[in-house]
């Protein structure tokens, strides 16, 4: 899975084939169709895990789409620690059990590691450790301490079962920089808990490949500036993620992509419109955003945070098989400064989730919002939902469409419209 020089053209090749065809899509690009092009166009430039080819592939294309829409383009590098994984493997009683790691990887000889599975772990064994709900998901969040005390047992690997609503393999955000594990850590899908106890309870042997390389590269925001006179309106996306990421990362970049090209067209106002790398590693790339680029919270008008999973299907497990729902998912937020409130209420009125507003000048907001407001902006917007697909490879561009993705741009448009 290391990047070569191919990937990296094809990748690049698909980047411009979308942008291509979401600029054909529809003059209008707040339209569904226009919407759900990006979105199509962002999961098919591959893995976007920060800086590997998936990740610079996505800043170029979305560089193109900017020029295109009349803003003055920069790229804010900086320097990343990457981890290229060629081989992720676990292999118990003659099967092979879809896997991946838990970062930063410690990786294996060629052959791999083997030892009987353990509950306990220990010299020896592969550790078994089967994470509650939610265990290490949250930016900032710790190891969950079922896998510390895994590693610290002196057990040769470690085994973790993620618990996701639908069974999926759910991968860990990490913090920024993390030490490798002294030992490789896998994580696999919570529906594999069962088989895999019984596996630890037999005391059957395990191997685990975890191959790769680490390279230093650097990682890269997209910044867009328009410049008029007054303080500017701001527009943050992260563009990083673990796998596609198309119902997580892409269907807010698209309605990001959509409101700068309107924003461009038909307003005056002074923009920046950023989309930040690093957001797997604790939002990395934002806060270096925040520290050298953007403007002074006296100097921002308004700065409205796009994050996770804002216009996505619900999705359910029907005899086995997981099945796309009618609506969107439950646990929907959208939350502003109390001076955006009865603007936001109004333009979101209908929208399940989003149409009671949280105020976050009386209660702590979610995500990189709380961020920004810790560093003194206001007012500010921001949405981010829950999704049972979230961080598994699973979560592809038919988790949304057109009819998902435009009504929550044009509540978005009418707030800035009266901004």
């Amino acid at each position: 899975m290391g990047v070569d020089r191919r990937e990296a053209m094809l990748a690049g090749l698909a980047a411009w084939a979308g942008s291509a065809m979401s600029a054909q899509a529809a003059p209008d690009p707040l339209s569904g169709d226009a919407l759900y092009a990006d979105v199509k166009a962002y999961a098919a430039l591959g893995e976007h895990r920060t800086g590997t080819g998936g990740d610079a592939a996505t800043t170029a294309w979305m560089e193109r789409s900017l020029r295109t829409a009349g803003y003055v383009v920069e790229r804010q590098g900086f320097e990343y620690p990457v981890f290229d994984l060629a081989r992720c493997e676990l292999q118990l009683g003659g099967r092979s059990i879809d896997s991946f790691p838990y970062w930063t990887p410690g990786t294996t000889p060629p052959a791999g590691v083997s030892g009987p599975l353990s509950l306990t772990g220990g010299r020896g064994k592969v550790a078994l450790a089967i994470l509650p709900p939610g265990a290490g998901g949250g930016l900032g969040a710790p190891p969950p301490a079922e896998i510390t005390a895994a590693v610290a047992s002196g057990a040769v690997a470690v085994i973790a079962a993620t618990e996701s609503p639908l069974g999926e393999l759910s991968v860990l955000n990490r913090n920024p920089k993390a030490e490798p594990w002294p030992v490789p850590v896998l994580l696999v899908a919570g529906r594999e808990g069962d088989a895999l106890r019984s596996a630890a309870a037999a005391g059957e042997a395990a191997t685990v490949r975890l191959t790769g390389r680490t390279v230093v590269r650097t990682a890269h925001n997209v910044i867009g500036r328009r410049k008029r006179p007054g303080k500017a309106l701001v527009i943050s996306t992260p563009k990083s993620g673990w796998l596609r990421c198309a119902g997580e990362r892409g269907s807010g970049i698209a309605i990001w992509l959509g409101l700068a090209r309107w924003l461009a067209a038909e307003t005056d106002h002074n923009l920046m419109v950023v989309a930040s790398s690093g957001h797997e590693f604790d939002g990395y790339g934002a806060h270096q955003f925040t520290e050298a680029l953007a403007p002074k919270p006296a100097d921002t008008k308004l700065w409205l945070a796009i994050g996770a999973n804002v216009a996505a299907y619900d999705f359910a497990l029907k005899d086995g098989t997981i099945v796309r729902q009618p609506g969107p998912q439950a646990g929907r937020i959208l939350a502003c400064s109390d001076a955006l409130m009865a603007r936001a209420t109004d333009a979101f009125a209908g929208q399940p989730g989003y149409s009671q507003p949280v105020d976050i000048d009386k209660r702590k907001p979610p995500g990189e919002l709380a961020h920004f407001q810790e560093l003194g902006y206001s007012p500010l917007i921001g949405l981010v939902a829950l999704h049972p697909l979230h961080h598994t490879r699973r979560d592809l561009p038919d988790v949304t469409d057109g009819a998902m993705l435009e009504p929550v741009a044009r509540g978005l448009q009418a707030v800035l419209r009266q901004a």
